[in-house]
């Protein structure tokens, strides 16, 4: 399968990244994963009321209104005939993951969600790419991926300390 994603960039990421980074590591859990990234716990992050989270994700929002075009019509669209309302979209998961030497994340997928993304926060010189379906695919700070969430994705193990992402997933909400 061909790996289907849309990019991102957000413009003034440096001071928020700094934030960001402080938080997610301010806030690791004790487990790893299976890879041996280190994640925040829970999976609610965004529901945590940092300011710096909800910023990152307001915009993620407002970009995943883009990403749901670019995957259901090949470009933006006034939403004629697209069948579902982009508005609907809402972070339902979100959490934070670090990464130290030789550390990485296993292929997944996170079926059954209907829209997931990695936001770079700090990629270090000689960090792993993300690999979505076989493709590798360079991790640049202030960067956010969207991909369909049924693609396998991971990374191989990293040789840099501080390479730091914020992931998450939508749901679709049929108002």
């Amino acid at each position: 399968m061909k790996a289907i994603y849309a990019t991102f960039d957000y413009e003034d990421h440096k001071n928020l990244n700094i934030s960001l980074y402080n938080t997610v590591c301010d806030n690791l859990s004790d487990q790893p994963i299976t890879g041996g990234g280190v994640l925040t716990p829970y999976w609610n992050l965004h529901t945590w009321g940092l300011k710096d989270v909800n910023t990152l994700c307001k915009w993620i929002k407002s970009e995943s209104f883009k990403a749901a075009y670019i995957f259901s019509q090949g470009g933006e669209d006034d939403n004629k005939g697209l069948g579902f309302t982009p508005s609907s979209f809402e972070i339902a998961e979100c959490w934070g993951i670090h990464y130290t030497p030789n550390t990485n994340v296993v292929m997944h997928n996170h079926f059954p969600y209907a829209l997931s993304f990695i936001y770079c926060i700090r990629a270090p010189k000689d960090s792993s790419p993300i690999i979505i379906e076989g493709e590798h695919i360079e991790s640049i700070e202030g960067r956010v991926i969207f991909f369909l969430p049924h693609q396998y994705h991971g990374t191989l193990p990293t040789n840099t300390t501080g390479r730091c992402m914020i992931a998450g997933n939508f749901g679709y909400n049929w108002r």
